[in-house]
């Protein structure tokens, strides 16, 4: 796992839900047609299962994306997140929106990115990562950057951090070992 700037570990903590991008953070940020138009994503499976993990631990999971994909739908619903929105080309408001409903406030958010357009979430949560290999503008103003690029475990990076961090993680593995 890469270094964890000094003072994030009181910010993971609080952390009660977590929202992902999905282009090149849940998937590497390639699109693929078939020839009959449809767009196909490839999402890495031990992202997808730190993410059950993580809401087995109690920890919620939400969706905001600028774009719109019938396969975002499938994977969310694949994963039980309930919170997915897509087509919001402010972020920010998305932001409000999950909040409100889940009467958390800004600092028990986190946010995994890539692009400039995270950056109007990132600036809100109270615990902010980018992806290895995000755009140096988002890299520069988050509170952690994954070792792994997107849609290539670093979902999965961040989802363990959170559960290490909170002291959850020792209880999970020990459920596998018993």
């Amino acid at each position: 796992m890469a270094a964890v700037k000094k003072g994030i570990e009181e910010k993971i903590k609080k952390i009660k839900l977590l929202i992902f991008d999905v282009d090149g953070v849940l998937t590497d940020g390639g699109i693929i047609y078939n020839d009959e138009g449809q767009e196909l994503k490839v999402f890495d499976v031990r992202d997808g299962h730190g993410i059950k993990l993580l809401m087995r631990a109690g920890i919620d999971v939400a969706i905001i994306t600028a774009r719109e994909s019938r396969a975002v739908s499938f994977r969310a619903a694949n994963l039980g997140i309930e919170h997915v929105y897509q087509g919001m080309r402010d972020k920010a408001e998305a932001l409000g929106l999950i909040l409100e409903k889940k009467a958390l406030a800004p600092e028990e958010a986190g946010y995994v990115g890539d692009d400039v357009i995270d950056l109007p979430v990132i600036k809100r949560v109270g615990f902010s990562a980018a992806v290895a290999d995000a755009v140096d503008e988002v890299k520069q103003r988050v509170d952690y950057v994954t070792k792994m690029p997107g849609g290539r475990g670093a979902a999965r990076e961040v989802v363990e951090l959170i559960l290490k961090t909170q002291g959850k993680w020792d209880g999970i593995i020990e459920k596998y070992l018993a």
